[in-house]
């Protein structure tokens, strides 16, 4: 009996070993963008994607120091150029899936085109009708590739989150695609009521689910680990 227990000691610590060579070599990249991902002053992660990591790191043992926290543009281009590298949270477009895979759904969403109530020469029937007017959006998001895809050439563009939706909110743009999660948590960000923006149309057209993606050149190992421990 003390041998068996043993035997499977050694092919534990042998197993887990491996792992920890394996993540040794994964960079993982994000920003800071509530609800989803929250870094608060400690620069400690949390928020519904963040948590979900967290858990998942710590199962693996990795410590959530190995979390890589810089403006979307660039978290985006760092994941999309390197090897054995995982980014979250992540929307699944055409162009994408050339370059990453997407093996965990961490949260389900819908996105809309929003306006300020006060926009009221802004009627919106239709997609097509939207590309009438300005855009803001952050650039390497989805929505951004998404009014691309769309043939949309009038979009005001930025690196981060928050500085988008505060464009939006200062008339910089007419419209902007958000989420009802999303433009809650930006509007409180920035000490602004929801009362001044409003749904100007659905974007069914655009799928906002959010996913913890890996670039397609990651180990499959790492990969098959990550599956496993988020279940």
């Amino acid at each position: 009996m003390k041998l068996y227990i043993a035997i499977v000691c050694v092919i534990i610590n042998f197993h887990a070993k491996i792992y920890s060579q394996d993540f040794n070599k994964l960079q993982i990249f994000t920003e800071n963008n509530p609800p989803y991902v929250t870094l608060d002053t400690n620069n400690k992660i949390s928020g519904e994607i963040g948590n979900q990591v967290v858990k998942i790191l710590k199962k693996l043992n990795i410590s959530p120091n190995k979390i890589n926290v810089f403006p979307w543009a660039r978290a985006y281009v760092e994941a999309a150029k390197g090897k054995n590298t995982l980014i979250f949270p992540l929307v699944k477009t055409k162009d994408r899936m050339k370059i990453f895979q997407y093996p965990i759904l961490a949260f389900k969403q819908n996105f809309n085109f929003y306006k300020l109530k006060s926009s009221k020469n802004i009627n919106l029937k239709s997609i097509e009708d939207a590309k009438k007017y300005s855009t803001c959006v952050v650039r390497h998001d989805a929505r951004h590739d998404y009014l691309l895809g769309f043939n949309f050439k009038n979009l005001e563009i930025t690196t981060e989150q928050t500085t988008n939706v505060q464009k939006f909110v200062n008339n910089r743009c007419d419209l902007i695609i958000e989420t009802d999660e999303g433009i809650d948590a930006k509007l409180k960000e920035l000490k602004s009521d929801k009362s001044i923006v409003e749904i100007a149309i659905e974007a069914k057209q655009f799928d906002g689910n959010l996913y913890i993606a890996f670039n397609l050149n990651t180990d499959p190992k790492i990969v098959d680990a990550f599956k496993k421990a988020s279940k």
